[in-house]
């Protein structure tokens, strides 16, 4: 089990993702929130969409226009590039919510290391 300290890095290299111009201008436009929930560690944060930037905020937002439930070992091991997470995605040890186009948009974070 992942502490909430190496999730919050792992979504940290998401964030920073975003610092090179080539990708935050794919993200132009895109204001919406990702709701991130990691149920065997209690532990909630938002990834918020912003003028081609993102920032994280912990807590929950009902609102989100997408969401991730996932157990935290299996996103470290996506955000390190150690777990194939379209393998996970067909395995159902993630649950997606919403928009499945705004979804797709953020497989860029999932192809870094």
């Amino acid at each position: 089990m992942a502490t909430n300290e190496e999730v919050k890095e792992a979504l940290n290299k998401w964030v920073k993702v975003l610092d090179d111009p080539e990708i935050a201008d794919e993200f132009e436009g895109f204001n919406k929130t990702m709701q991130f929930e990691f149920s065997d560690i209690n532990y909630k944060v938002k990834m918020i969409f912003e003028n081609k930037t993102a920032r994280l905020e912990e807590g929950f937002d009902e609102n989100a226009e997408m969401g991730l439930e996932i157990n935290s070992d299996l996103f470290v091991g996506i955000a390190t590039g150690e777990v194939d997470p379209m393998e996970a995605f067909m395995e159902g040890e993630l649950k997606t919510k919403g928009d499945m186009n705004s979804l797709q948009r953020l497989e860029v974070f999932m192809d870094i290391e």
